[in-house]
């Protein structure tokens, strides 16, 4: 009795997650896609681990062993859809590319069942090999995808907003846990777990990943307009060394003249505007004037005028100081303010206004 429990685990978790976003689904608090394709993946891993169920209670079947290909080499590459829509990068070549297998198995396995032109062994190692390339590319273009979405963001936005992205890296290394063990499963084979206790141990571990990778999952949330790619100038950016100076003078000088850093909302399109200029050469300029990203570039003047706050003399009080260093300089929470000010100075706010008073 206990032994059919644990090998349930991972279907009924799964199972649980799929009913879940199948709820979520009727809301209208997330975009269509990051529902679908969160919900495609539980699904579908709902697929594969009631194969795994069913094989390991003697009540596996041919059908059973087509529809855990298929579950098989399908997961990876939705849960990679999912990514992508949750970082509202477009749908490119990756993911029809990554579907080829199962697609292949799709086609080969009903006319091998037909025709029987290769034994079903050749298909079982075929499809572990294609299901661990499969893995490899999802886990490494995984990082790839947030690294490019977090420096788009900071390249933005003057607030540094990556720590929305904090929940998404979590669940892709959630996922490389997953993933590893799931190749040296599918390298193993099921048949080595044939027995009672071997396989309660991998179906206690997925289900403790699934339910977390469920759970993040379903507390993650990338607000649209944080992460939308804005239209950029496409020309080559064929600007002389002095008109690269120039323009990062005018940068500098309307940061400074017109305070632009005080303003929290502050965006690289908001500077572009103030300059008559291009976002897309701005920013271009600031990172190879500086080889920091805007939102680096705009704390260096924050932290400079909350600096000035925090020596003015007018200030009687460690706490009157620091609150107006934070409202003016255009910080948008005290433990952004913390963490930017030492970040730059190397001490904290505190420190700072005791070693220059």
């Amino acid at each position: 009795m206990l032994y059919h429990l644990l090998i349930s685990l991972p279907m009924m978790v799964c199972f649980f997650w799929s009913i879940f976003f199948l709820v979520r689904w009727f809301q209208q608090s997330v975009e269509p896609k990051i529902k679908g394709t969160i919900l495609l993946f539980f699904v579908v891993s709902t697929v594969l681990y009631t194969n795994h169920w069913l094989y390991f209670t003697d009540s596996a079947s041919t059908f059973g062993l087509f529809t855990y290909l298929l579950a098989n080499l399908s997961v990876y590459p939705i849960y990679y859809a999912y990514l992508r829509a949750l970082t509202r990068a477009k749908m490119n070549w990756e993911i029809p590319v990554l579907m080829v297998p199962a697609l292949l198995v799709a086609i080969l396995f009903p006319l091998n069942s037909h025709h029987d032109w290769f034994d079903d062994d050749i298909l079982l190692i075929s499809a572990r090999m294609g299901f661990a390339i499969q893995v490899a590319w999802v886990w490494y273009r995984g990082f790839q995808l947030l690294r490019a979405t977090r420096l788009r963001m900071d390249n933005t936005y003057s607030d540094n907003r990556s720590y929305l992205l904090q929940p998404t890296y979590v669940l892709q290394h959630l996922l490389g846990i997953i993933a590893f063990i799931s190749t040296v499963l599918n390298i193993i084979g099921r048949e080595f777990f044939a027995h009672e206790a071997p396989v309660t141990v991998p179906a206690i571990i997925m289900s403790v990943l699934l339910f977390s990778l469920g759970f993040i999952a379903a507390h993650t949330e990338v607000p649209q307009e944080t992460v939308t790619q804005e239209e950029e100038s496409h020309e080559e950016d064929k600007a002389t060394t002095e008109e690269t100076d120039a323009l990062f003078f005018k940068i500098s000088t309307a940061i400074r003249e017109q305070k632009l850093f005080a303003d929290q909302r502050l965006t690289i399109q908001d500077l572009a505007t103030a300059i008559n200029s291009n976002r897309t050469y701005v920013s271009n300029c600031i990172n190879r004037r500086t080889g920091l990203s805007f939102s680096q570039y705009i704390a260096h003047y924050r932290v400079e005028y909350a600096q000035q706050i925090l020596r003015d003399p007018k200030y009687k009080t460690d706490h009157d100081a620091i609150t107006d260093a934070i409202a003016l300089s255009g910080f948008s929470s005290d433990q952004n303010f913390y963490r930017v000010f030492k970040e730059v100075t190397g001490v904290t706010p505190l420190q700072f206004r005791k070693t220059k008073n």
